[in-house]
């Protein structure tokens, strides 16, 4: 009987542990489904697209974007009377339990200054997200032909 009680007792400590580091305050950051639209042999530049979501339960700032083949902004394009037009965006609030979309004629990475081998179908390159609260966090995302091919 006593075995019982000390292994229920056991079972409750650990998922009252268990619980309290599922719901650990702070952002959570995922970063899901990015790719690179591979350029045009003439161009130097091209986007990035995909999904920054915050699981958490506070709000995280993305500070910047880096890349190993170019420079990187994030723009977000509007449009105005028929006419998008793209604005550089410095800093994005992530707040708790949302996401940012990057998507065609919305928010977006916009890459420059290239290195060639982003030409090639099938490469990679490394995204480098900078937050406020979560840190540095790189990811390896692919090259695609075209936003139609994602």
């Amino acid at each position: 009987m006593n075995n019982k009680i000390g292994f229920f007792i056991i079972m409750l400590l650990l998922m009252t542990v268990m619980n309290t580091a599922c719901s650990a305050p702070g952002p959570h950051i995922q970063i899901e489904g990015f790719w690179v639209v591979q350029p045009p042999g003439v161009a130097r530049g091209t986007a990035g697209y995909g999904i920054i979501k915050n699981t958490g339960n506070e709000s995280d700032t993305l500070l910047k974007v880096s890349s190993d083949v170019g420079f990187v902004m994030l723009h977000k394009t509007d449009v105005v009377n028929g006419v998008g037009k793209m604005m550089h965006i410095s800093q994005s609030v992530i707040k708790a339990g949302e996401s940012l979309v990057l998507e065609p004629m919305s928010y977006h990475l916009m890459l420059s200054d290239m290195d060639d081998r982003i030409y090639n179908e099938g490469e990679t390159a490394t995204l480098t997200f900078e937050f406020e609260k979560s840190g540095i966090i790189k990811v390896e995302v692919p090259i695609k032909p075209s936003w139609q091919d994602k």
